[in-house]
């Protein structure tokens, strides 16, 4: 077992990065012909129900994936507007008392961030009947919720749950200042943002897919703690929430698992993620960085969602039903046969369109149900 990676950050650095880059291209012009033949064959896909394009797609992101994580390749944050323009806002720190507890570092503090509105920008004028508040995947490493990776998640949403979403550019660990608990800051300042802007809280739906359902289960964690001074939202929504981020330090994990072939995370990209985001002292973490995390009580309506074929398939299914035996918590658990991770996220580009969107027509249907 190694709790270290292979090249121990040598590769983020120049001149060592764009060799890395020279040599990943390479591979891949050599890799991609061989893909392209030996994936014809149905038996010789990940699983044979999957289609040609299913598995070579999944094959090249894996790839991408992995050399991302060698490199630890993270754009900046900007506040910039950009393509996004008047949907792009910015979003303070609450000047109340909303940051406690955990959230009280010595070295974090909440900051401004952007958020993009999907699918107009929202005005206290036109206040829409139900928001989501969606958190981005990308293992608090990449990512920034803005149409140019987010936008397929959001098309999703707006389609089946809600007829409005934001989607906050919340720090990431792969920059300075992005630990723990500046995601959850951002969480709660983004929350809190909506509230102010007349959003009654049983009109507003968390949500989050990858890290971004992993930062949901802390913000349900840390509301369930203070009570006092914020409310409960209608529902929170996780798609293929990474659960146990703390176990990713253990390097090759993902390599071990039984649904490594037929998904693309790897070890590189997990672990880099992980590292970043976790504190060096986990002291004043609590059990927010727990592992195994442990099960809590929450009065807000649960809906989570896993892909048959992904590493963190397990994980979900078991917090899932530690979440449900809890008395007073409402869970309800949708597993989609034989997809990998995050497709709500990725479902377009792998070629799983329609399971994305069964998905979410099923976290619609959750929505519906609740009274």
């Amino acid at each position: 077992m190694s709790t270290v990676p292979r090249n121990n950050g040598l590769l983020a650095r120049q001149p060592y990065k764009t060799i890395w880059i020279i040599f990943a291209l390479l591979s891949i012009a050599v890799r991609l012909p061989i893909w392209m033949v030996y994936y014809v064959p149905q038996n010789l896909r990940p699983l044979p129900s999957w289609t040609y394009r299913q598995a070579l797609m999944t094959q090249i992101v894996k790839f991408m994936v992995y050399h991302v994580g060698m490199i630890r390749l993270s754009p900046p944050l900007s506040l910039d507007s950009g393509a996004e323009g008047d949907r792009f806002v910015h979003i303070k720190p609450s000047k109340e008392a909303v940051y406690e507890g955990v959230l009280k570092d010595p070295e974090i503090t909440p900051a401004v961030i952007g958020g993009t509105w999907y699918h107009a920008s929202h005005t206290l004028g036109g206040i829409p009947k139900t928001v989501i508040l969606h958190f981005h995947g990308g293992a608090y490493a990449i990512n920034q919720g803005r149409q140019l990776d987010s936008g397929y998640t959001a098309k999703l949403l707006l389609n089946h749950v809600a007829p409005r979403v934001l989607m906050p550019q919340y720090r990431l660990g792969s920059h300075v200042g992005g630990r723990f608990p500046a995601a959850l800051q951002d969480a709660v300042s983004s929350y809190k943002h909506l509230l102010d802007l007349g959003i009654p809280a049983s009109s507003i739906i968390v949500s989050g897919d990858s890290a971004g359902g992993n930062l949901v289960i802390a913000l349900l964690r840390y509301l369930s703690e203070h009570k006092r001074f914020l409310p409960s939202p209608f529902a929170a929504l996780l798609w293929s929430p990474w659960i146990d981020v703390c176990n990713c330090l253990e390097y090759g994990l993902a390599e071990r698992n039984r649904n490594y072939r037929s998904d693309y995370l790897t070890s590189p990209f997990t672990w880099w993620g992980a590292a970043g985001f976790i504190p060096e002292s986990k002291k004043m973490t609590g059990e927010y960085l727990s592992s195994p995390p442990k099960p809590f009580a929450t009065d807000v309506p649960l809906w989570i969602g896993t892909g048959g074929a992904e590493v963190l398939r397990d994980d979900n299914v078991e917090f899932a039903s530690s979440m449900s035996k809890i008395e007073g918590n409402n869970v309800d658990f949708h597993e989609e046969p034989s997809v990998p991770h995050d497709i709500v996220l990725v479902g377009n580009i792998l070629g799983f369109e329609t399971e994305a969107e069964n998905m979410a027509e099923k976290a619609g249907e959750f929505l519906k149900s609740l009274p």
